[in-house]
């Protein structure tokens, strides 16, 4: 059972959902050092979290972090039936309950790792102090570990406390009853205590500080867990003669079923869908995101943005972009919002258009978003690339240097450190010298996300190679349906032929402002200025949209006819619309 249960769990989280392992890990950067562990531990609760963090820098490989996650969980389920009285098979299959709801709780991205293993470190200390005979010794043993463990796992402890309780009533009977309420009076003052040594309130230090990313919100689904890991054990004391393997059978079955309708009811698969074209943003996947959006055309904004920085990477925009769903400027470059998710992905488009300095704010935006306040590896990463491209040395060590106590950005931070002290590090890396070469040097400007046209255009005017800002310039004209403005930019567009949304977009504007074709530049091809007429006769027709999508949803003129553009998406909110961007190297108007 259990080994089923492993294999099922090793397969949700690498198969179907292996993006979320990757998001947790980048937003935290665990350091090997003797001083992190220090700050991390010195909390109520604060070595199991240091513990979790620890696993979770494997994330950074999904297999891996698919693999702790099922020994995690498995760990749980078979410590659980540790501290049961044996000879009950019905309390073995209940066992798996505490584990279904730890699963359930970590489809919330949320969900932090010291939750899991303080549970391990709860009931594996009760499994060892129920082996001690003695009775002395062992009451000895489980009142010191009441205080010990309040602070290395925090409140969650209570695992714990619940196993011994029901063990030692169920061995003795009433005779134990004044030292279980010794020990739940123990529990209940460690907060008490703690709260005079530590900053943090005391509804805090009751409910666990390093259990969920938000400190606000009390982890019910964790909390649940802990109080269920009671249950096989009392039920393993009140069957302590049953041999009948039926009843856990159907429990197993059941708790398998209930969980696993739970899990696909609980997971959040757009998100995951959303992570997963994030991830291959930041592993400069292309050509991956392409096949993954031939296969499935993305809708959601965040996705949208992704493709479409994917679209101009491999040169396919101009040709290709309506060939996918389009849902406005904002899908192309998403706004700011002030969390720790949108600024990263959008981010990586600043960094890859040249415009280093809003790159830069977004990254360190997003890593002080982060509701637990821990630090950003891949933040990290960004802000010592962005500051190397600047010129600020000093500052992009600072940022290695950390890096460098982290084992899987080690290898990359010391090599870059070394590329630094060589003054190589635009021969080796290209990626940073394509950004230095393409941001802009000349100008300051106060950042507005409603004027992109004017930054975009300026970055191709001052850097003719950057084909990426030319594409984008095009493309937020067309999106706005602004074909005045994209008129405007037409002579900036060096091409062998006119793009194929280029095309159409101009014989859209011919048609609205001329009663025939007469005079159409030549670059419009015959083919285009066909389906151009069967389109509008279509329309005029009062086809049904659906016929019409069928037929033409791969043109510009689809996207200008059907797809609504809202205010909302014209006119963004003042507080999320502009941020400084200044410098010697920021660039705009």
């Amino acid at each position: 059972m259990t080994v089923l249960a492993g294999v099922g769990i090793y397969c949700f989280f690498a198969l179907r959902y292996p993006y979320h392992i990757h998001f947790q890990e980048q937003c935290q950067l665990f350091e090997s050092t003797w001083a992190y562990f220090a700050s991390v531990s010195a909390v109520p609760g604060g070595f199991a979290d240091w513990l979790g963090r620890f696993l979770t820098q494997f994330f950074y490989y999904a297999p891996a972090g698919a693999l702790v996650m099922a020994l995690l969980l498995c760990g749980v389920q078979l410590l659980t039936w540790a501290v049961c009285k044996k000879g009950s098979l019905l309390s073995y299959a209940l066992s798996f309950i505490p584990s279904v709801l730890l699963l359930l709780f970590f489809c919330d991205e949320s969900a932090l790792a010291g939750g899991a293993v303080a549970i391990v470190l709860s009931l594996a200390t009760a499994a060892l102090c129920l082996l001690v005979r003695s009775d002395r010794v062992r009451h000895l043993l489980e009142t010191v570990a009441v205080p010990v463990l309040y602070f290395l796992c925090g409140p969650v402890a209570l695992a714990f406390v619940l196993a011994i309780i029901i063990r030692e009533i169920g061995g003795t009977g009433a005779k134990v009853i004044p030292f279980s309420i010794m020990l739940r009076a123990l529990l209940a003052v460690c907060p008490l205590i703690a709260s005079l040594l530590t900053p943090y309130p005391l509804s805090r230090l009751y409910v666990g500080i390093h259990y969920y990313r938000y400190h606000n919100i009390v982890t019910g689904m964790l909390w649940l867990s802990v109080f269920s890991t009671a249950i096989p054990v009392i039920v393993s004391l009140l069957r302590t003669r049953g041999k009948g393997i039926l009843p856990g059978a159907a429990a197993y079955v059941l708790i398998a079923a209930a969980g696993i309708l739970m899990l696909f009811r609980t997971a959040d698969f757009p998100k995951e869908e959303w992570m997963r074209y994030d991830f291959m943003v930041r592993m400069q996947m292309w050509n991956r995101i392409m096949m993954a959006a031939d296969t499935r055309n993305p809708d959601n904004p965040k996705t949208v943005s992704c493709l479409n920085l994917a679209l101009a990477k491999t040169g396919r925009m101009p040709d290709a972009q309506f060939s996918y769903f389009q849902n406005g400027p904002y899908g192309l470059i998403p706004g700011f919002r002030g969390d720790y998710t949108n600024p990263v992905s959008t981010g990586e488009i600043y960094w890859h258009l040249g415009m280093v300095n809003t790159a830069q704010r977004f990254a360190f935006e997003a890593q002080e978003a982060l509701p637990d306040f821990q630090k950003s590896a891949r933040c990290y990463k960004r802000l010592a690339e962005t500051n190397i491209v600047n010129g600020d040395i000093e500052v992009a060590r600072k940022y290695l240097g950390a890096l460098c106590n982290a084992t899987f950005y080690r290898k990359w931070a010391r090599e870059t450190l070394a590329l630094l002290d060589d003054g190589t590090i635009f021969e080796k890396r290209p990626e940073l010298a394509r950004a230095r070469d393409c941001r802009l040097r000349e100008h300051d400007f106060l950042f507005s996300d409603t004027e992109m046209d004017s930054m975009l255009g300026l970055l191709k005017v001052e850097n003719a190679s950057n084909s990426m800002a030319l594409d984008y310039l095009m493309s937020w004209c067309l999106l706005r349906k602004d074909l005045d403005r994209f008129v405007e930019c037409i002579p900036l567009v060096d091409a062998p032929a006119m793009p194929k949304s280029y095309q159409e977009a101009l014989l859209l504007r011919w048609v609205l402002t001329h009663s025939d074709y007469n005079g159409l530049p030549s670059y419009i091809s015959i083919a285009n200025v066909r389906r151009m007429s069967e389109f509008l006769s279509d329309l005029q027709a009062k086809k049904s949209s659906e016929f019409i999508q069928k037929n033409y949803g791969d043109t510009y003129w689809f996207y200008y006819y059907f797809r609504y553009l809202s205010e909302n998406d014209l006119s963004r909110d003042e507080k999320n619309t502009s941020g400084p961007d200044s410098g010697p190297y920021s660039g705009g108007l």
